[in-house]
Parts: structure tokens; sequence; C-alpha cells
């Protein structure tokens, strides 16, 4: 668990998240659950990296996981009026779990967009492999480079940060144009899709240094001048990164 925030309390009932504060627009980021690479046709190795490339789908745990958020959200998370997921299966199951919770109590009933703006990172030529076939092909700091030098990314095909993050915010922005002020979206998403969103609302430069266990809730508070991308002249409040609601005993 990592919250990065203190506006977040620890109380009796556990964590205690704040209101929206008045005339913000709220994200509810939740990464995707566990995956069960092996039920995918081809199987994906194990250790090896699939991306946007390969449609996995959720292992038991990733499930269960799914349907920990959901509740989390349903509990500490009000005014939710637009659900946007990745069309990936391993985010629509979760998209569709937090539906379910919350539609019953939405007035005019509550529905999951699918953006292909939220789909994982394309890993092109590494789709399927390991980081030691990555490696052992491309140099022992590749995984790092891929990270950090949009140029590197067009080597083995794949998408670079930059490419990634244009995208991301683009769909960031589009959301935040259709939510009224003092309500809330939920996005579900994925790992590098999560980091890009958290890294640009936590000023940080590096997407490495941001931790995205699955399915895990992230909080971020909007003011109007903390977007569009292209112009923001202030950084977003990030509410919550990364906490993993607990599982049910």
């Amino acid at each position: 668990m990592r919250a990065l925030s203190l506006l977040v309390v620890v109380g009796a009932h556990g964590l205690e998240i704040p209101p929206t504060p008045f005339g913000a627009r709220r994200l509810i980021l939740v990464r995707h659950g566990a995956v069960a690479r092996e039920l995918h046709e081809p199987p994906v190795k194990p250790g090896a990296l699939y991306g946007g490339n390969v449609d996995v789908p959720l292992s038991q745990l990733g499930e269960e996981e799914a349907a920990a958020a959901a509740a989390f959200i349903e509990t500490n998370c009000f005014d939710v009026r637009v659900i946007f997921s990745s069309p990936m299966k391993r985010a629509l199951y979760g998209a569709r779990s937090v539906c379910d919770v919350l539609k019953p109590s939405v007035v005019g009933g509550l529905e999951v967009c699918t953006s292909s703006a939220l789909r994982e990172i394309d890993r092109g030529e590494w789709t399927n492999k390991t980081r030691d076939e990555i490696a052992a092909q491309w140099g022992a700091d590749a995984f790092e480079r891929a990270a950090r030098e949009d140029e590197f990314a067009g080597i083995y095909g794949g998408e670079g940060m930059g490419q990634l993050r244009e995208r991301v915010l683009g769909c960031r922005d589009f959301i935040l144009k259709r939510l009224q002020p003092d309500m809330s979206a939920v996005i579900v998403s994925h790992l590098w899709v999560t980091r890009c969103l958290l890294a640009d609302a936590l000023g940080e430069p590096d997407v490495l240094n941001v931790d995205v266990p699955t399915a895990s809730i992230s909080i971020i508070d909007y003011g109007d001048g903390s977007w569009p991308a292209a112009v923001a002249s202030e950084q977003p409040t990030v509410v919550l990164s990364g906490f993993e609601p607990p599982l049910p005993e």
C-alpha cells in the first residue's frame, strides 16, 4: 500500500477520503487486477511483456481484486457520473464491477464507456519476450531506455512514453471536459496508462518512480487551472496514490 498524499486520513473505520473540493473534477484511477497469462491462446510466457498487444484475461485473484476495488469505490467515492475503461478485457471486467455496484444508486443509470486511448502501451517486437530476452537483443538497459527515450521505442516497433502520454492526457482532458464540476469519473486501465496520469499529476518526470500495484486506486482532483494539458498553469491534487484495497477474508 502506498499513499502519497496527506489529504487521506486513517480513521477508526479505515481510510477517510475527503470530498471533492468545490468546483473541482475528480478522477478515480483503477489499475486492472492480476492476470492469467496462461489462459490466453497462445499462452504468454511467465515474466514476458504483453502490454496492449495481448488481451489476457484476469485470474481468479484478479477478479477478487477487481471486486475489492469496486467495493472500496462504492463505500468511499461519491458523485460518480461516468466510468471509462480500456477496451481490453482485463480492464473491462473491473469497470463493469464498479458499474454494477454504483448503478443502482445513480439517478439515470450508469454505463461503461470504452476508449482505445486507454489501451496499454504497445510493446511492438517485445510482445511475449522476457526482460532477459529483451536485454540479450536490445541491451541490458533497454527497458529503462524505453521508459525514458521516445526514439528508442522505434527500434523495436513499440510505443514511446511521449506517444503514450499524449494519447492518455488527451483522453483525460476529454473526460474532464465531459464531467461537471464537483463530480467524479472512474477510469479503469493499465499500469503504464495510470503511471502517465499519476506522474503528470505529481510533477514526476520519470514514470518508473510511480508505483501502481494491481487493482490499486488513485484519486486526483483537477481544478480549472490544472487542465487541459496544453495550457495547465497549476498542478492537480493527488489525494491517493497506489492504494490497494484489502481483499475480503
